[in-house]
């Protein structure tokens, strides 16, 4: 196999990943589209298309692709980001909740979280229903069919050169961030380029190997405070709400506090790390 057969191989398995992940739901409506849209079809789509995208913005000069492909499958993916990061809360607050005792568990905190959890992601599916039927969804399907049909020839060799310059850019902007969240949140977005575009290159290029491994390393981290952040607002939301109906908050400060604490861990040693 050949070094452009072996990168075109990776852009068909990720193009007919995320294709198949959007046919499992592309004719459903209401309580359908609800049920196609698990945790491991909406996990796996989105994923595939944040590799397809780190290719295109990494390696640009040796793919090029149509104009507007890189925001119509950035369209796509962030159209499915909201119900993935329910998916994510769910998992971890639930599984929280049942890791404490029960006399920290006051009143009906679990059954009031489960729901709006849930309510959650029935609103974020639905914005997926609206966002489907526009013009960049429609050019995204396109395109991955393309992919999996035909997928594109390499111009050039990748260079290794520009997994230096995403690891240096990931390294900068962790460093500017002073460890404010929303400029952390900024360099995991740089951090999953440089992950998935090492990850291209493996077959082919030894060093990729060491970039891969610590690309990983940033990634897994600032995920963590990533979660951290988005778990905060959901529970400082679901505690206003709390209030309002008259239910104990105890339970819900809880978990805000531990939340808080990830997130000024992984704060801290993104920073070191850099």
């Amino acid at each position: 196999m050949t070094t452009d057969d072996a990168l075109s191989a990776y852009v068909r398995q990720h193009a007919e990943q995320a294709l198949l992940g959007l046919a499992r739901f592309e004719y459903s409506t209401g309580e359908a589209i609800q049920r196609e849209m698990t945790v491991e079809v909406v996990h796996a789509t989105r994923t595939s298309l944040r590799r397809l995208r780190a290719v295109l913005r990494t390696f640009p000069e040796s793919f090029p692709v149509p104009g507007p492909a890189d925001d119509d499958l950035r369209f796509v993916a962030r159209a499915l980001s909201d119900v993935r990061d329910t998916d994510v809360l769910s998992q971890a607050l639930l599984g929280e909740v049942d890791a404490l005792p029960e006399s920290l568990v006051l009143g009906p905190a679990r059954q009031d979280l489960a729901r709006a959890l849930a309510a959650r992601r029935r609103r974020a599916i639905e914005a997926v229903d609206r966002d489907r039927i526009g013009p960049s969804w429609g050019r995204a399907v396109e395109l991955l069919g393309t992919w999996q049909q035909t997928p594109p020839h390499f111009v050039e060799p990748p260079s290794i050169r520009r997994l230096k310059e995403a690891r240096d850019e990931v390294r900068r902007r962790v460093r500017d961030s002073q460890g404010a969240p929303e400029a952390l949140h900024s360099a995991r977005k740089a951090a999953k380029r440089w992950r998935y575009a090492a990850e291209l290159l493996l077959p082919v290029e030894p060093k990729a190997a060491k970039h891969f491994d610590r690309a990983t390393e940033f990634h897994v981290l600032l995920g963590e405070l990533q979660d951290a952040v988005v778990t905060t607002e959901f529970l400082r939301d679901h505690a206003q709400l709390g209030n309002r109906s008259g239910h104990n908050g105890f339970t819900t400060g809880l978990l805000h506090a531990s939340a808080q604490q990830r997130l000024e861990a992984a704060a801290s040693r993104a920073l070191s790390l850099a």
